[in-house]
């Protein structure tokens, strides 16, 4: 066998992954994405509310039994499959015992916050789908890593169609709240069963506790597990806030715009499966060519941002009525203030990404526990204030104004260590051109919005904005689709489905 068949090999084995896990992720999205949309309305702003409490209350807590392990499989189990069983078993035996003291704790959080007693089994039945959820996501690195991911692609898009079909059930039936977490719940376990026996099949995992083994995994994984924990959590803990403090319509109508808001960041796997490698390649080659593609991937990813944020907050009261109905017209002033975020939310991505390819994980775990200090301090802020001044919708305000102050911090210190890498004279330029079509497209808008229909508006608002950015050249437009093309052909297999930052049930 030559030197260059391997890599070929690998390569094949590249793509024809990609294209399974690809195609499933298509198909999961879909049935994840129609649920998400249609459960605010049938279940109403009340009940929505408790689902939504449960769901980003469970994720938030449980979060801290991820243990940041997924990235070290990844990196470790791909080119060692052996070593999976030095650590894997004593994983999932500290991943129990925290679940038990989580179950403890969160029943006494629901005892204490005064909760329903019939919220009780529902949040609960969330908590066992997070536990099952995170060892499925740990389990499926295991087969990535091990580039065996036939049965997997399978197994997604059919724990996604027991969990679609068993929540209509209850929907329809007109079973009792509890029945929603149940099919959640129940998907993820049957889907955890069936990782276990292709893991076992493909790796022969030992289940067998090597201290040593476990402490080195989990003490690799601390930085990646300290600052997805931290991110993980502000963005989540806005929810749990608002349930305390406002109660559960409000919760559903800050979840119904969070479930709109988060589609805007349905386009973030790709900065991992495709720019992520690109940066990788390019260091690899010079320091030059990385700060290069660093700043014209930055404008890239800002070419989507801007208008899909400008977009998404302008026709906001439409989205969501159309959506949802009129119940859920509150939630459209939040939508508008979180609409903002993603344009930052890209920026941090693209920063962090750049902060691990050059070593610095640790300090990107920092900034992520400073913004675990700064967003609930912003809650407590903003919400009690809006709430007083809007009324209905008014606390949700104040959750979005948080989220959007959060996110500024954290990208703005991120941006700044990353340094002149990230931006130069050009992609400045881009930035305060681009703002301008954007904020003359809010000012026509404000315009248009008594003196005609809203699809006429929001089609003149289009309008306006490709005509601003092409006359004042804001985007470099065929070296931004030669940049595309060229970083698009490049594709490595994407993980098994995508984490979204908004509340999702």
């Amino acid at each position: 066998m030559t030197a260059a068949q391997p890599g070929q090999s690998d390569a094949l084995l590249a793509l024809r992954n990609a294209i399974k896990l690809g195609g499933s992720l298509l198909l999961t999205w879909g049935i994840a994405l129609g649920v998400r949309l249609a459960l605010p309305r049938y279940l109403g702003p009340d009940a929505f509310g408790v689902v939504n409490f449960a769901d980003a209350f469970t994720s938030t807590a449980f979060v801290v039994i991820a243990l940041g392990v997924d990235t070290y499989i990844r990196k470790e189990v791909s080119v060692k499959p052996e070593h999976a069983s030095d650590f894997f078993a004593g994983v999932t035996a500290i991943r129990v015992l925290l679940a038990v003291l989580l179950f403890a704790g969160i029943q006494a959080f629901l005892v204490l916050t005064d909760r329903p007693r019939e919220t009780w089994l529902l949040v609960h039945l969330y908590g066992a789908s997070a536990f099952f959820f995170t060892m499925n996501q740990s389990l499926s690195a295991l087969l990535h890593a091990k580039g065996a991911v036939d049965g997997l692609s399978l197994l997604n898009i059919a724990s996604k169609l027991v969990w679609g079909a068993g929540t209509l059930a209850v929907v329809v039936m007109g079973w009792p709240l509890w029945g929603i977490g149940l099919a959640v719940m129940v998907s993820e376990a049957l889907k955890c069963v069936g990782n276990l026996v292709l893991t076992q099949r493909h790796l022969h995992l030992r289940w067998r506790i090597d201290r040593p083994g476990t402490r080195a995994a989990v003490v690799a994984s601390l930085p990646i597990f300290v600052n997805v924990g931290a991110h993980t959590i502000y963005n989540k803990l806005d929810v749990s806030i608002l349930a305390v403090t406002s109660g559960d319509r409000e919760v559903a109508w800050y979840g119904a715009s969070s479930i709109i808001a988060g589609l805007a960041l349905m386009v973030t796997p790709m900065i991992g499966w495709v720019l992520m490698p690109l940066f990788a390649r390019a260091r690899a080659r010079s320091e030059a060519e990385y700060t290069q593609v660093m700043r014209r991937s930055l404008e890239l990813v800002l070419v989507i941002a801007f208008p899909t944020s400008l977009f998404m907050a302008l026709g906001a009261r439409e989205w969501v009525t159309l959506l949802y109905g009129p119940a859920y017209a509150p939630a459209a002033a939040s939508l508008r203030i979180l609409a903002c975020i993603f344009v930052l939310t890209y920026v941090a991505i693209l920063s962090a990404n750049a902060l691990i390819l050059t070593g610095r994980a640790w300090a990107q775990a920092g900034i992520s526990i400073a913004g675990l200090v700064v967003n609930p301090l912003l809650n407590w802020l903003f919400i009690s204030r809006m709430a007083a001044r809007y009324g209905e919708g008014g606390a949700g305000i104040g959750s979005a104004m948080a989220q959007v102050g959060t996110e500024l911090v954290v990208t703005s210190v991120m941006t700044a260590l990353v340094g002149t890498r990230a931006f130069d004279a050009r992609s400045l330029l881009m930035i305060a051109k681009t703002v301008a079509a954007s904020a003359a497209t809010w000012a026509l808008d404000a315009w248009l919005t008594e003196r005609t229909s809203a699809p006429l508006r929001l089609a003149a608002d289009a309008a306006v904005y490709l005509a601003l950015i092409l006359v004042l050249r804001a985007v470099h437009l065929r070296e931004t689709l030669d940049f595309a093309r060229a970083a698009f052909s490049k594709k490595k297999p994407p993980p098994e489905e995508p984490v979204p930052a908004a509340p999702a049930v």
